[in-house]
């Protein structure tokens, strides 16, 4: 991705009623000042059963 472009880097909606109805997408376009997202992907972490398994396993070795 180059840096100059104009690709939103997140979206986010937000429901404040239990996913009834949704806010506005709000987009996220860094400048170039902007350090970039080192954690992209791994927050938040995932709490699922599989991702949750997994990450036990790997500390339990």
């Amino acid at each position: 991705m180059e840096a100059d472009d104009d690709t939103p880097r997140l979206t986010l909606r937000v429901s404040r009623d239990g996913g009834r109805t949704w806010g506005p997408t709000l987009v996220f376009r860094p400048s170039k000042l902007d350090a970039p997202i080192d954690s992209a992907g791994r927050f938040p972490p995932c709490a699922c059963p599989r991702c949750r398994d997994r990450e036990r396993s790997l500390r339990l070795g």
